[in-house]
């Protein structure tokens, strides 16, 4: 459990520290880090590290917002990478499209989208908030 905060709070937290006062010196920056879907679902200890990590964020957007400096977080769905390829069966991913209203899963350009409009100047007053990429769907396997 230290390991799995380590990596996805604390982490977060000093590399967004760190990195604000140079943001400050350009004038502007944008700090976005990747959540999971699992912060509000109700998974049995899934949830407790990325709504952490939420909450940072919004806590954050106020104490770096006067540096000039935003900070959001991308929130993937079920997304085509190479860790769910490995589990993923024709089952599971008909439980996940049952679930998902645009009927697909993820793919990794998506969420790269969504990090590049938080880091871009057309997001210049959004700050402490959290970005769904999900399709419309939820994680539910039933």
């Amino acid at each position: 459990m230290r390991r799995i905060y380590a990596i996805n709070v604390f982490a977060p937290w000093q590399l967004s520290k760190l990195a604000a006062p140079l943001m400050q010196k350009a004038g502007y920056g944008s700090i976005v880090n990747i959540t999971s879907m699992s912060s509000i679902d109700k998974e049995p200890n899934m949830n407790v590290y990325k709504a952490t990590l939420n909450a940072m964020a919004a806590n954050l957007a106020y104490d770096l917002g006067p540096l000039g400096v935003r900070i959001n977080n991308v929130g993937p769905g079920a997304t085509r990478t190479a860790a769910l390829n490995s589990i993923l069966t024709q089952q599971i991913e008909e439980a996940m499209l049952k679930h998902t209203p645009i009927r697909r899963l993820g793919e990794v350009a998506d969420i790269a989208q969504a990090v590049l409009f938080f880091a871009a100047p057309i997001s210049a007053w959004i700050s402490g908030q959290v970005l769904f990429v999900n399709g419309g769907g939820d994680q539910t396997l039933d």
